[in-house]
């Protein structure tokens, strides 16, 4: 396993359209996503673009005078998603112009709100929309097309009950017959998840905007990896350099276990391989993945697989640095819980440090933040007389300023088969907040490596509650004195910048662009000889003719040499 990044779902969420306003709040995110929904009406009517009005819209120009490169950004996660995917893309798009790229964004229907906190594929951040540039373009997709087993459903069931009213089947219990058979066929035909439903209207989609913008470059980034099977059928239609994005490791996909039978992994492994043949470069976000891409496909050329990892933007914590700092000693943990990822031997290392350290229950406090998965009635009825709270599903920005006021951030990564190589997204922006880390990670995983050469991390064994207990009483003894206040320097943090990871993923993006244009001049090379082939054909010929018309005087003179022959015989 690579990076899990509350992604788990094999169900693609449906986002939002793109965020103009810089409003602050719910309010204002509100606004964002009804001034956005009127601009994208008028660009996008059911998948289509105004041709007229692309011919209008003027060439630009990014800030250093070199003419803006086009790249369509194929991305499922994407504001106001709320996942560590989304938070991804959403830098890429946000720093590209910098370096002269302009993103023009495809991706699901829009969402105004969420549902559960619990469920990936709901759960939005509207807040999210204001980190957007103004002049992103972004086209979203039908509804339709994620929901067709209730579309279907509702349709045929109006439909057959008006034939069948009087018999006691009405429309609404043939649409609720059918819908489930719909719904079963759907999710055992969805491969390599239910995004894959999505593939004709998107290659539809995307082949008008070509049409439109004259795409330099394709972009994909997965999970869900339907989006790299959109990219692979866009690159093999358009010629175009493609970088495929994965945040996740596709063969080994420990979430997901759909398709664990023979053909279903026989499946996903030719899938895979053929996505990174036709890639340009195959991008992973720990320098384990990317290795385990380069020794799985050894015959692709060297350099074609790169990292990229996961980090975080200075400017998210500027803002939360004004907060007031918390008058107890506050420990954080602000992501998702699952089954694997579990809190309880966290928790019990916080319960062994407040029984062995006095007057420590009247000022530690333990705050839980994000999805709490199976674990949120313990979380709950945690009866240390209130210690442990959960403060619910954040806004990313408010999560972050949560973690710039706390005295410790917490990260929890299990012991499981291929866990040791798991670089949660999260461990970069609890360094970029110069807060203390307490780091419950495999000690020779991906993780700990990443962490560990900077100062104020304590790593403990997420397995040893006795091991977390002791980190707690060093960092209390330290809170009371004053002295737990950590400072990174900003130089060994850029490399783990969002604007520095999107300048990496354009030099890319040029690097490809090169490549695309030597081969074009080596074809065009090739076809340029044709010409001089073909005029040569006709010399060729005429030489035959020739050779043809001697063949025939010397046949003739033989004739008449044999006729004189005959006369003097007689």
């Amino acid at each position: 396993m690579s990076q899990t990044e509350s992604d788990r779902s094999e169900t693609v969420d449906v986002p939002v359209g793109a965020g103009g306003n810089r409003g602050r709040g719910a309010c204002a995110a509100e606004c964002v996503v009804a001034s956005n929904h009127r601009r994208d009406a008028g660009a996008t009517r059911g998948g289509a673009v105004d041709d007229r009005e692309a011919s209008r819209r003027p060439s630009r120009d990014s800030s250093d005078g070199r003419a803006v490169r086009r790249v369509l950004v194929l991305a499922s996660r994407f504001p106001p998603v709320a996942s560590v995917g989304a938070i991804r893309i959403r830098k890429f798009v946000k720093y590209f112009r910098r370096f002269g790229w302009e993103p023009v964004v495809m991706t699901g229907a829009m969402r105004r709100s969420g549902g559960g906190g619990q469920d990936v594929r709901r759960a939005t951040d509207l807040e999210s929309l204001a980190d957007l540039p103004d002049e992103l373009e972004m086209h979203r997709l039908s509804p339709v097309v994620d929901h067709w087993p209730g579309f279907l459903a509702r349709y045929c069931g109006f439909r057959l009950g008006r034939w069948t009213r009087g018999l006691g089947l009405d429309e609404r219990a043939w649409s609720a017959g059918l819908r489930w058979r719909f719904q079963r066929a759907h999710d055992r035909l969805s491969f390599p998840d239910r995004g894959i439903w999505r593939l004709a209207s998107a290659v539809g989609l995307a082949l008008k905007l070509h049409r439109h913008h004259r795409f330099d470059a394709i972009f994909s980034s997965g999970m869900p990896f339907s989006d790299h099977v959109v990219g692979l059928v866009l690159q093999s239609l358009l010629r175009r350099p493609w970088l495929a994005d994965f945040r996740d490791p596709w063969v080994e996909y420990i979430h997901w276990r759909q398709w664990e039978t023979a053909w279903g992994g026989r499946l996903t492994r030719a899938t895979e391989a053929a996505v990174v043949r036709r890639a340009s470069f195959v991008i992973g976000v720990n320098e384990h993945m990317t290795r385990r891409f380069a020794v799985r496909y050894g015959r692709e050329r060297p350099g074609k697989f790169v990292t990229i990892p996961n980090g975080f933007d200075p400017l998210d914590f500027e803002a939360a640095g004004r907060e007031k700092p918390c008058s107890r000693f506050r420990l954080l943990y602000a992501g998702s819980l699952y089954g694997a990822r579990s809190p309880k031997t966290v928790l019990e290392g916080f319960r062994r440090f407040l029984d062995a350290v006095p007057g420590s229950r009247s000022h530690a406090r333990f705050d839980f933040a994000g999805r709490p998965g199976p674990y949120i009635t313990e979380l709950k009825s945690f009866s240390e007389g209130g210690a442990v709270q959960y403060l619910g599903m954040l806004p990313h920005a408010a999560a972050l300023r949560s973690m710039a006021s706390a005295d410790v951030n917490v990260v929890i990564l299990p012991k499981v088969h291929g866990g040791e190589n798991d670089t949660t997204a999260k461990i970069y922006e609890c360094l970029g907040s110069n807060r203390a880390m307490l780091a419950a990670v495999p000690s020779d995983g991906a993780a700990a490596a990443a962490v560990r050469r900077f100062n104020g991390v304590w790593l403990c064994d997420p397995e040893d509650p006795d091991g977390i207990a002791e980190a707690l009483k060093e960092m209390y003894g330290r809170w009371l004195a004053g002295t737990l206040r950590v400072i990174r320097r900003p130089a060994s943090l850029w490399p783990f910048t969002r604007e520095h990871q999107t300048g990496q993923l354009a030099s890319l993006l040029d690097a490809a662009i090169g490549k695309g244009l030597k081969a074009e001049s080596r074809k065009s090379k090739v076809e340029s000889r044709k010409p001089k082939v073909e005029s040569r054909k006709p010399k060729v010929e005429s030489r035959k003719s020739k050779a043809e018309n001697r063949k025939s005087k010397v046949e003739s003179r033989n004739l008449k040499a044999g006729g004189r022959n005959l006369k003097v015989g007689s």
